[in-house]
């Protein structure tokens, strides 16, 4: 990544109610992707608010490039920052040609009428530019909102859970789309993630908030393998947990494993039940099956306790 920061926040306080963000240091570089991820709550959307210039904090500073968002701003936000919300932002009324457009400036009529095309045939939008807004389902209206916003070139681009009510088809085509977009135009991107996968498939970096704090950050090679709070480790799914007092030798030496403080967790594809007979010195009971992707799940009782594997 570049050394230059695209985004920076300093000293970040903001309360509302009982309720308090605290980010006291934060940045992400030029041409960088990073995922905020938490439980619902936890001031993913309050800080994108933030770094978005629509909200101020009670102290600190956001800074974009080299400017920090001025308070004094008749309009709301930051030149160069698009951010596209949870409620879309668009204008209801208004037809789907005009909302794509409603960024872009300087451009001959002909080649508006050509863009529009272009991308309602991308975000599967039907080939009626003259449908008004609200006319839309919400994963339709949804996906305008994305199209209008790439359209709208940013510098940085900040998306508020992009995918949460599109189904799973439109899902991954809007992942290659935004993907494609962003190693073509080299955008900064911050994206709100429900969803731990929709991080992972695309994010360089995931931040995790909890309670209004940022607790810990990586890769998602490195979240998963190592997470450092109890919502990460069950971020991807089940697993398995025991007090390490609790954990046969065999078991707790395993290179797959990892601790919180004296929690001890091994994640159901790194078990098999060999290993697990073997570290109890008895056999195991199949307690259910089932069938999830392309993976199989199996539930056993084994030394007293429940195992889960995955296959």
């Amino acid at each position: 990544m570049a050394n230059s920061y695209a985004l920076r926040a300093d000293g970040l306080s903001l309360a509302r109610g009982a309720f308090l963000l605290s980010v006291p240091q934060w940045s992400v570089a030029a041409g960088e992707v990073v995922a905020l991820y938490g439980p619902s709550g936890s001031g993913k959307s309050t800080l994108l608010s933030l770094v978005a210039g629509h909200v101020f904090a009670d102290v600190g500073d956001v800074w974009v490039g080299r400017s920090a968002h001025a308070r004094d701003r008749l309009i709301a936000g930051h030149p160069g920052v698009v951010w596209v919300k949870q409620d879309f932002g668009l204008s209801p009324y208004r037809s789907v040609r005009d909302n794509l457009l409603d960024l872009v400036l300087g451009k001959l009529d002909d080649e508006e009428d050509r863009m529009v095309r272009r991308m309602m045939r991308t975000l599967g939008l039907g080939m009626d530019p003259s449908r008004p807004a609200h006319s839309l389902s919400g994963g339709e209206q949804q996906r305008l909102s994305i199209g209008r916003a790439l359209l709208g070139r940013p510098r940085v681009l900040l998306l508020d859970e992009p995918f949460s009510h599109v189904d799973g088809y439109h899902k991954e085509r809007l992942l290659q789309l935004l993907t494609a977009w962003q190693r073509k135009t080299r955008c900064t991107v911050v994206l709100v993630a429900h969803d731990i996968r929709d991080a992972a498939r695309w994010a360089h970096r995931i931040d995790v908030v909890h309670e209004g704090r940022i607790v810990e950050s990586g890769s998602a090679e490195q979240l998963y393998r190592c997470p450092k709070t109890k919502p990460m480790a069950y971020a991807w799914g089940p697993v398995n947990e025991r007090p390490v007092g609790q954990v046969p030798e065999s078991l707790r030496g395993l290179p797959q494993s990892f601790r919180q403080g004296r929690r001890w967790f091994l994640r159901p594809e790194h078990l098999t039940l060999e290993l697990l007979e073997s570290a109890f010195g008895g056999p195991s009971e199949v307690l259910s099956r089932w069938t999830e992707g392309g993976s199989d799940w199996t539930q056993v009782a084994c030394g007293g306790g429940r195992w889960v594997l995955r296959r």
